[in-house]
């Protein structure tokens, strides 16, 4: 997300919805006696308002108006797939209940089916449909690697490239659907040019399902009485505020999601508001102080400098949850912010490429929704790494989105799965995820304060005032950032070096650090040691306050 960042999301900041069933399935890990009363409430506001959507491969397909492979292709397809030892050791399957792997299993081979019928990349990438493949045998596939081939991997021959740009470079069309039925998202690019992802409406009625029936609902149930009391939680409380703070300038996955949100369900406009990452400090207070929401949704890095404000009397909020997603959830930080709050914080896992890719319990593990989504674990050779293991990387199929499909996409991130339960009484596989771990940063004023700078709010900063996206920046001074950018493929790049210095000092007066220095290098970004990985904001100084 930096906008939103490649491989983590916030979330789309509507209060936690009951359904009448849930996504094919799903267990909900049981409620405390506490909570027990929110779950009614929600279900019994929530009842009615959206059917619940028939989430299985045929109904998928007819939303897509195309007709499904023969059942009697995918059970052949399905008999030597997944006869692989490699697979059981490394693949997310071998930890899932047998009905939901079988479930899994038999969606990825109908996918596989489908790829070769729709999708001019897959049928050379993949073994031609009359050679029984293995699933370890599947090449991976990665950002790059689609975007190369993007007129060719989409399986809607009227798409192309040109016209997906096209269509997303349009301010107007945020959160909109082209041709009336995909959804076009944009990552940040920090691994080089921002890529094109686009969904479904059967992926998009998903994702909402999935939000509505697996996501966390812990809240500070204490505050309900008094805030529906004093009409914060809208008629009969039944319409709490939420508040957004993401990147909302371009078409980034949290605010496209978000935007589309509002369009299927516009009585959610009224109590809904989306807050930039890049406000000023002082703007950002002020509204949010006037909005006075029930439900944040942000950053990590973003809350974290809420709570500082909250503590300091700079802000004065009552919220009954905060959300979390875009980047590493350091559990210390995690008891800080629920600590100044005093509301729980709940996290999840998506991507750009998969909104809903797991979502937190009460025990702090990430639960696989592995009946729509398989994880592969890799080390840095490509090959599987077992439970209880930090991976190199991640492969992701997602077995919903027909448009665009992803059959082990090389995701980036380190994983580490558990092999035992997990104590919330989820059956579902549970992980860890390292995600982004991108520092804050602190910096004197010149006037004896210290002005703290959320990673989010700088990286945003600098990709939309200048359109670059691989670069670094690097707190090396107490009153002093040294910028870092890879050029090598800018078409100007003085343009560009003046563009990144020039947005970024417009950011640093706007936050109160006008004397701030820049230091403009010309060494490239530095790749972090353990990872590989490039990390765009690095303190080098000693914290201090």
């Amino acid at each position: 997300m930096a906008p939103d960042h490649d491989h983590g999301h916030s979330h789309d900041p509507l209060p936690p919805r009951g359904a009448r069933g849930d996504a094919a399935g799903a267990t909900r890990p049981p409620a405390t006696a506490g909570q027990d009363w929110w779950g009614a409430w929600v279900d019994a506001w929530t009842t009615g308002l959206t059917a619940p959507v028939a989430l299985t491969v045929p109904a998928l397909l007819e939303a897509l108006g195309h007709s499904a492979p023969p059942s009697s292709s995918a059970d052949r397809r399905t008999a030597g797939l997944w006869s692989d030892p490699v697979l059981a050791l490394g693949s997310s399957l071998a930890l899932s209940e047998p009905a939901t792997a079988r479930l899994a299993q038999q969606r990825a081979a109908e996918l596989l089916g489908w790829v070769q019928q729709h999708s001019r990349f897959y049928r050379v990438h993949h073994t031609p449909a009359g050679v029984q493949p293995r699933w370890s045998d599947l090449p991976v596939v990665d950002k790059r690697l689609m975007m190369v081939h993007f007129d060719d991997w989409v399986t809607d021959p009227r798409l192309t490239l040109e016209r997906v740009r096209g269509f997303a470079a349009d301010p107007e069309n945020l959160g909109e659907l082209l041709d009336g039925r995909y959804a076009v998202w944009s990552s940040s690019g920090t691994s080089g040019e921002p890529a094109l992802y686009l969904k479904d409406r059967a992926s998009l009625n998903l994702y909402e399902q999935l939000l509505q029936t697996r996501m966390d609902r812990r809240c500070a149930s204490g505050r309900w009485w008094w805030q529906a009391a004093a009409g914060r939680l809208g008629p009969w409380g039944l319409q709490p505020r939420s508040a957004l703070i993401t990147a909302i300038d371009g078409p980034y996955a949290s605010i496209s999601f978000w935007m589309h949100q509002m369009t299927q369900h516009p009585w959610l406009r009224s109590g809904s508001r989306a807050f930039s990452v890049t406000w000023p400090g002082e703007r950002l207070r002020e509204e949010l102080n006037g909005w006075q929401p029930s439900f944040i949704a942000s950053y990590p890095s973003m809350l974290t400098e809420l709570a500082r404000w909250q503590r300091d009397g700079r802000l004065k909020l009552a919220p009954l949850a905060l959300w979390s997603g875009g980047e590493r959830l350091v559990a210390s930080t995690r008891q800080w912010i629920e600590q100044v709050f005093q509301a729980p914080v709940v996290n999840d896992y998506g991507a750009s490429e998969c909104l809903s890719i797991a979502f937190e319990c009460s025990a702090g593990r990430l639960h696989l929704n592995d009946d729509w989504v398989i994880l592969e674990p890799i080390d840095r050779a490509g090959q599987p790494v077992p439970p209880g293991v930090p991976s190199h990387s991640v492969l992701l199929t997602h077995l919903a989105n027909r448009i665009q499909p992803l059959i082990r996409y090389d995701l980036g991130d380190s994983v580490t799965f558990f092999a035992e339960r997990c104590a919330c009484g989820n059956p579902r596989p549970s992980f860890l995820v390292e995600g982004r771990t991108d520092d804050s940063l602190c910096l004197d004023d010149g006037q004896g304060q210290r002005v703290h700078l959320a990673p989010m709010a700088l990286t945003t900063a600098v990709e939309d005032g200048a359109d670059v996206h691989r670069f670094q920046l690097r707190q090396t001074t107490p009153d002093g950032i040294e910028l870092r950018l890879d050029l090598s493929r800018s078409a100007e790049p003085e343009r560009t070096r003046g563009a990144a210095v020039t947005a970024l000092r417009r950011y640093l007066a706007a936050e109160g650090l006008p004397r701030a220095r820049i230091d403009l290098s010309d060494e490239p970004p530095l790749l972090d040691a353990r990872s590989g990985k490039l990390r765009q904001v690095v303190c080098l100084c000693p914290a201090r306050g």
